[in-house]
């Protein structure tokens, strides 16, 4: 059984919350819930749960507060709620830790529940969280985060600049970035594609996401395809075409 601990500022979303968990995802138990977030740092901080569902919006002190006061060494492994998709939601999304918009759909939920227990432990690599902090301060000086490329072997921050191309390999990612280098990432494509198309990316092929400022050249004959400065060729769906012909342009 996992022991969750819930921190949000609404009662309404938390016994949603707790309702939705009680009747979609069994194995896991809310110990304690909260309204007042500095109530919960001083449960969290005497009693660690298995899963923190903590909301970033709230009066008093922010998602990243409540972090910032239990201190970077987290022994729990964290789902952050949001009803907005802005401030702190890219710098969750690049550092590769779990989000839920609210209302909280009951699949994304069992998702991110089935995700947890896939996990080796629940504590969360510190690399992690300090990607996290950097990539929130990033945010509010109006900046570019850096993302996190998680694989078996290790965590690279790297900037969503640096990336050429994101290539589908079934439930991985072959990410090929401006060095030379690939990385096999175990996030799919359409993972990539959420993170990246609002920073000139683009999707001109189901198995591809690429980097609008690293094409060198679009030719037109076998159907159309991109050259990219890594000298990948990148097929265009005769659907994405057009749109992607107006981006560059």
């Amino acid at each position: 059984m996992i022991n969750a601990v819930i921190i949000d500022d609404e009662r309404d979303s938390i016994d949603t919350l707790k309702w939705k968990l009680e009747n979609y995802c069994t194995d896991v138990s809310v110990v304690s819930s909260f309204e007042d977030p500095e109530e919960g740092v001083k449960y969290l901080k005497a009693n660690p749960p298995d899963l923190l569902f903590l909301d970033i919006e709230m009066p008093m002190l922010t998602g990243f507060d409540v972090l910032e006061e239990i201190g970077r060494d987290i022994s729990f492994d964290i789902i952050f709620t949001t009803a907005y998709d802005n401030f702190g939601i890219q710098a969750v999304k690049f550092s590769a830790l779990d989000y839920l918009l609210k209302p909280v759909q009951n699949k994304e939920l069992k998702d991110a529940i089935d995700k947890h227990l896939k996990k080796n432990q629940n504590k969360i690599p510190a690399e992690l969280i300090e990607g996290l902090f950097t990539n929130v301060q990033a945010e509010k000086k109006g900046k570019l985060g850096r993302i996190a490329l998680t694989s078996k072997e290790s965590i690279e921050f790297v900037d969503p600049h640096d990336i050429i191309v994101c290539e589908a390999n079934s439930n991985y990612t072959n990410v090929y970035l401006a060095e030379g280098r690939k990385r096999v990432i175990s996030k799919t494509l359409k993972e990539f594609e959420d993170m990246l198309v609002p920073f000139d990316f683009f999707r001109p092929h189901n198995s591809h996401v690429i980097n609008l400022n690293r094409v060198r050249e679009f030719i037109r004959g076998d159907g159309g395809y991109l050259v990219m400065e890594n000298k990948m060729k990148i097929p265009v769906s005769k659907n994405r075409r057009e749109e992607l012909l107006n981006l560059l342009s």
